[in-house]
């Protein structure tokens, strides 16, 4: 499918049209037309059309006569349907009666809304970004899927429906659908975008992100959405040092994944990067156990107990039956899963610092998008950092038989800034 770039770089007031907004509104509704009936990367909307005009016309009204134009003025935004919108139901991909889901809208809402940016929609998530069917097809190929849970977000920008959209990771949820769908996939620092407003899953783990098509577009949007940014010069004019994890960590690949990494990690070598491998702090048992998946579960349990306990017809099967193995995990052990998410964190800093590695890396997946039906993607190569709570990024980077597949580095816990300084420089030589 032929895709189209699409921009959110902020434009000077002699670059908007006459009386108009940011030239990605108009071809947002162009595009959304034709290629939206294919993809299905937004929730359906009744009255979408009136909706989009109003809200429109609101912004020209507002910014009238304004020489200066906020960042986002008239940028088009997806937003997966697990943050509440005001004007939109939140349905989270389930069978739950939306009144029983639907709050007031959170502070990353409200920030995009003072920005200037325009609401193109609610985006498709899988249920609860669990698991559980979705119609959002991949804009490469649509027989095969964009990932999930962030279906829909990654979708709407991989075929140029909107420059920017909004998601959510708990193990995979960013990383998984960006490299399915060609794009940039950012997920922040545990903890640095603020969770009000959102359909937790697993308070632990789960952490707005974003897609765009771009790292500069992505600097923009982080620069202006996360709260008490830093800009980063320094890294910006230096490469930094990578380390790429020994163990059973990197055997969780095709051999296809596997020889496009080789070769790219070769180039960036050739370009001045140096690589270390290194050994790590975490059992390889942990890697690919089901340790995370029953913090996870445990978690979900207790944040759905409330709504299962009235609603629990209403649940499709994976999600129900996940709350219910939830269940069955103890206080005791979840906290001792929380400890060991500290214990880890800091151990993964003191590494770093011992053997001199600024970005750890990887294949972002460990494949290409299966087909329709075979599955949404695999958490083995990003879980480990999203348990840490390290901000981490998919770069666009290889093709394999035609399917995307995505370049993961990862950054210190909290140092977000530094992240996005040090892969525009990697992004440029893949």
């Amino acid at each position: 499918m032929l895709l189209n770039q699409t921009s959110i770089i902020p434009l000077a007031a002699s670059d908007f049209p006459e009386n108009g907004l940011h030239p990605s509104w108009d071809q947002f509704r162009q595009r959304y037309e034709w290629l939206e009936p294919q993809i299905h990367a937004f929730v359906a909307e009744e009255n979408a059309g009136e909706r989009l005009a109003r809200d429109e016309g609101f912004l020209l009204k507002n910014y009238a006569g304004n020489a200066e134009k906020p960042v986002f003025y008239g940028v088009p935004v997806g937003i997966k349907d697990l943050l509440h919108v005001e004007g939109w139901p939140t349905r989270a991909g389930s069978g739950l009666p939306a009144e029983v889901l639907t709050g007031p809208e959170g502070s990353l809402i409200r920030r995009l809304r003072s920005l200037g940016a325009l609401i193109a929609g609610k985006t498709v998530t899988e249920e609860f970004a669990y698991n559980g069917p979705i119609a959002t097809r991949n804009p490469h190929h649509t027989d095969h899927t964009p990932g999930g849970s962030s279906a829909g977000s990654a979708a709407a920008v991989a075929a140029g429906l909107c420059p920017l959209a909004v998601g959510t990771q708990t193990l995979r949820s960013v990383i998984a659908p960006a490299s399915f769908c060609g794009v940039v996939g950012f997920k922040p620092s545990y903890g640095r975008v603020p969770l009000d407003g959102v359909v937790l899953l697993a308070p632990s783990f789960d952490t707005v992100g974003f897609f765009t098509q771009n790292v500069p577009d992505m600097q923009v949007a982080a620069a202006s959405l996360l709260p008490d940014w830093r800009n980063q010069h320094q890294q910006a004019c230096s490469k930094p040092v990578l380390g790429i994890p020994q163990g059973v960590y990197m055997e969780l690949m095709s051999s296809e994944v596997k020889e496009a990494f080789n070769a790219q990690i070769l180039s960036l070598q050739q370009q001045g990067y140096e690589v270390k491998q290194v050994s790590m702090p975490w059992e390889d048992e942990f890697i690919y156990g089901n340790a995370m998946l029953r913090f996870l579960e445990g978690e979900m349990a207790r944040e759905h107990a409330l709504w299962f306990g009235r609603y629990a017809e209403c649940y499709g099967n994976p999600v129900r039956e996940a709350i219910l193995r939830g269940r069955e995990i103890s206080d005791t052990e979840l906290g001792m899963c929380r400890r060991k998410q500290y214990r880890l964190r800091r151990e993964l800093e003191n590494v770093q610092a011992a053997q001199g590695v600024d970005l750890w890396v990887s294949p972002a997946q460990g494949g290409t998008a299966p087909k329709i039906g075979e599955g949404t993607g695999w958490s083995g190569m990003t879980a480990i950092w999203t348990f840490a709570g390290c901000p981490t990024i998919s770069l666009p980077s290889a093709s394999i038989n035609s399917l995307p597949l995505g370049f993961q580095c990862v950054g210190s816990y909290g140092e977000d800034e530094a992240l996005l300084a040090w892969v525009q420089g990697i992004a440029e030589h893949l």
